[in-house]
């Protein structure tokens, strides 16, 4: 469901304003999207949606400082999947550290960006948007780069979101990013409710005036029928044996995994997994939640592995921010500030980016970043999909070395 500051944004119109530098500009829009086109990587995106406790998903094992503060939820030593000197993974997340040592995971550390927001709407709004201004910009960061990919038609499908709703992420200005709720739902559209489906497939290409909500969602409505044949060509192309937990991100990842198989020339995959919001009854609810994480992308991992199409996928796993350094009387944590990232993927360079938050110098309680969300965009934007990241981001931000 979509709410009226998202409705608000796909109303914005953003302005341009025309100089001398304007050839300039053109021909380096020109540029990128050249090479973009040349370009037939994909990048999947999967988001821990309500604040990842990343202490607890990294670990700083041998800092006493760590257990002093998680009396109750400090992870055992002995537990740990050791990836590091002093760090390691959670028990739970025993396949990743596994993808770790085949070099094939690449996990940043400290990240955030500056005068952290602990509210969920907003910190999200900074990481969908990739700004920190007070007026973030009408588009997503991942919507960008669909408007920046060339040759758009209405048969084009660069991106999908695999979420219950449109990420702000994927929100673009001239493209249509589809949701795709349940790929099975869509091979089966042709049968029961007959009349159901030509009522929506009319309202989604109805003509006439309507306000910009309205118009929103009918061009959702009409980008999704589109879909409906090509994302039934590509499930019935897809042949695997490989496992997947659950109906969750297990499921989401399984129907990327179809789609990718099918050749449909998708760019940008958007994924989500909730849950993180862990105020009370840690431990067993984080273990569930990273375990399922684990699992599916090891599944995802191995499904492509097995279509040959490892070398094309990067996988990008963050959370809007991590939890405070000292636990709560809940058993659980509350909202904080710098987390961890993962990458991962065939042509990652597996390894440890950036540097862990110090916890004998913490900001109001809280991990500080040292690594600004904006550089692992960059990255994969100038690296992975062939974009330019200063258009994308406004601004520069330096890359990391996972790529």
């Amino acid at each position: 469901m979509h709410t009226r500051r998202e409705f608000l944004g796909v109303a914005g119109a953003s302005f341009v304003s025309l100089s001398a530098f304007a050839p300039r500009l053109f021909a380096q829009a020109a540029q990128a999207s050249e090479a973009a086109a040349k370009n037939d990587r994909v990048l999947v995106v999967v988001e821990l949606s309500g604040g990842n406790d990343g202490l607890n998903t990294l670990i700083p094992f041998e800092n006493d400082l760590y257990y002093k503060n998680r009396r109750v939820l400090g992870i055992p030593k002995a537990n740990v999947h050791k990836i590091a000197d002093g760090l390691g993974l959670h028990p739970s997340l025993e396949p990743l550290a596994e993808l770790y040592k085949e070099g094939r995971l690449s996990v940043v550390q400290g990240v955030g960006y500056p005068q952290p927001d602990r509210s969920h709407f907003r910190s999200m709004e900074i990481w969908h948007t990739a700004s920190v201004e007070k007026l973030p910009p009408t588009s997503g960061w991942l919507g960008r780069v669909v408007d920046q990919f060339p040759n758009q038609t209405d048969d084009a499908l660069p991106g999908l979101a695999f979420t219950g709703s449109l990420p702000q992420a994927c929100r673009c200005e001239k493209a249509v990013v589809p949701v795709v709720g349940e790929l099975d739902a869509f091979a089966n559209a042709e049968q029961p409710e007959q009349k159901e489906i030509a009522l929506r497939r009319k309202l989604s290409t109805a003509s006439g005036k309507s306000n910009n909500a309205v118009q929103f969602l009918r061009n959702q409505s009409a980008a999704v029928y589109r879909t409906v044949d090509k994302i039934k060509g590509a499930a019935e192309k897809y042949k695997s044996t490989v496992e997947y937990p659950g109906s969750g991100l297990g499921g989401q990842l399984k129907h990327a995994a179809q789609i990718l198989a099918g050749d449909l020339g998708v760019r940008v995959m958007y994924t989500s997994q909730d849950g993180y919001d862990t105020h009370s009854n840690q431990p067993e609810q984080h273990a569930t939640l990273l375990g399922d994480l684990a699992a599916s992308l090891a599944a995802f991992d191995k499904d492509l592995r097995g279509l040959n199409l490892a070398d094309k996928v990067a996988v990008a796993v963050f959370s809007e921010f991590g939890r405070r350094v000292d636990e709560n009387a809940s058993n659980g944590t509350d909202h904080g500030a710098a987390s961890c990232l993962f990458v991962a993927g065939a042509k990652i360079k597996g390894g440890l980016y950036g540097q862990y938050p110090r916890l004998d110098k913490l900001g109001e309680g809280d991990l500080i970043f040292n690594s600004d969300f904006r550089s692992v965009y960059a990255t994969l934007l100038d690296k992975w999909l062939g974009c330019e990241s200063k258009q994308i981001l406004g601004g520069e931000f330096p890359a990391l070395d996972f790529l």
